[in-house]
């Protein structure tokens, strides 16, 4: 398969302590772990109205909130942009509040809920609160999500598709299913267009398949983090931050995988 070229042109980012990408380009190298307040703790999702917003779990905010930096960032129409949704485990946790309303004999079933549990929920409430009829899409592909969703962002744009916007998202698995790994939540988005001239600043890309034998980045992820399934758009987040010439392996936890080159020769 032909490597397929695009360019990055906006970025988004949230985590708790970390409200947008320069909050978080700005973070010491050997990120202590501090306080989070209680502001801090969610994020602000002002894409979606208020009513709205009530509604939707942590997941889908986080989903809104950097969906709409990235389309800020990189200068995209809102209402035309194609979406795409990467989660490994999506609404999870509102998953399985339902389940275990089933268990308790005569408790209703929330509706809100049960439509707020699907793993398309966030292409749905920012679709809604944009007024956007272009196409999205969910998608889950355990470790590989972030390969997965950029292949399929990079084949729209090759396909003259337009803009696209591609939104990693990742929440804590709550017990009994988290078995007692942890990590952060957190979302990064990737404003996708055709690689070529524009009056907009972009980073230059190619998605290419082969053996990941990359070093890694200069910066070290917190721990909290890169636990997350999701982590390594993290790493393709700053490396395309940085603006400088890198190859990011999109599944690090195989031996050939996909990988993303950016920068000079990309």
């Amino acid at each position: 398969m032909s490597a397929l070229a695009f360019s990055v042109r906006g970025l988004g980012f949230w985590s708790p302590g970390y409200p947008d990408v320069a909050a978080w380009r700005a973070r010491p190298d050997a990120c202590p772990e501090g306080q989070v307040t209680s502001a801090d703790a969610a994020p602000r999702a002002e894409l979606l109205p208020p009513m709205m917003r009530r509604r939707t779990s942590l997941l889908t905010r986080m989903a809104a909130e950097v969906a709409a930096q990235a389309l800020h960032d990189g200068g995209l129409d809102r209402a035309a942009a194609t979406f795409v949704y990467g989660s490994v485990y999506g609404e999870i946790r509102t998953t399985l509040d339902l389940l275990a309303a089933l268990l308790v004999a005569g408790e209703p079933l929330s509706p809100t809920k049960f439509h707020n549990s699907v793993h398309n929920t966030a292409a749905g409430y920012v679709s809604i609160a944009t007024g956007n009829r272009a196409g999205n899409a969910a998608i889950s592909a355990g470790p590989s999500t972030l390969a997965m969703g950029l292949l399929e962002c990079a084949a729209l744009v090759a396909a003259g598709e337009g803009d696209v916007v591609l939104v990693i998202a990742e929440e804590p698995l709550p017990e009994p299913l988290a078995a007692g790994r942890r990590w952060d939540p957190f979302a990064a988005a990737f404003a996708l267009s055709a690689a070529g001239p524009s009056d907009m600043p972009a980073r230059t890309c190619r998605l290419e398949h082969g053996p990941c034998d990359m070093s890694p980045g200069p910066r070290v992820i917190p721990a909290a983090l890169a636990a997350s399934p999701c982590a390594p758009a993290i790493a393709l987040l700053d490396a395309l931050a940085a603006g400088a010439a890198a190859r990011v392996a999109l599944e690090p936890h195989l031996a050939v995988g996909w990988q993303c080159a950016l920068g000079a020769g990309a």
